[in-house]
């Protein structure tokens, strides 16, 4: 796994960034699409679906990030993104009030091929 030298070094979140993050429970895609707002797919299980929402940033270090946002059902999401060592660490609460506590490997996607990057 490679992790772009400008995410893994970043002091502002990487706008245009596309990355996969394989959890136990399931996998998702993460698009940064502006400053304010990324789009999220996750393809298969009980939480399948894509959407777009507004999000806020934190640098905690260089290439390390809390990422929050709610989603349209309500679902609270806490993210700590590791571009540096590859690792994203989830917390989230969802409709019913179900608590997930969740860590994933981070792997960069190629934008140009849409595949990850190696």
């Amino acid at each position: 796994m490679s992790i772009p030298q400008s995410a893994a070094d970043a002091t502002q979140y990487p706008v245009g960034l596309v990355f996969d993050v394989s959890f136990k429970e399931f996998s998702v895609r993460l698009r940064i699409l502006s400053e304010d707002t990324i789009r999220f797919d996750i393809a298969e299980g009980p939480f399948a679906k894509v959407e777009e929402v507004k999000f806020k940033a934190t640098l905690i270090r260089p290439g390390l990030f809390l990422v929050t946002w709610v989603e349209g059902s309500g679902a609270t999401v806490v993210h700590v993104e590791d571009f540096a060592q590859g690792r994203l660490y989830s917390n989230a609460t969802v409709p019913d009030g179900t608590f997930l506590r969740m860590e994933g490997a981070l792997r960069v996607v190629d934008t140009a091929t849409e595949t990850e990057t190696i």
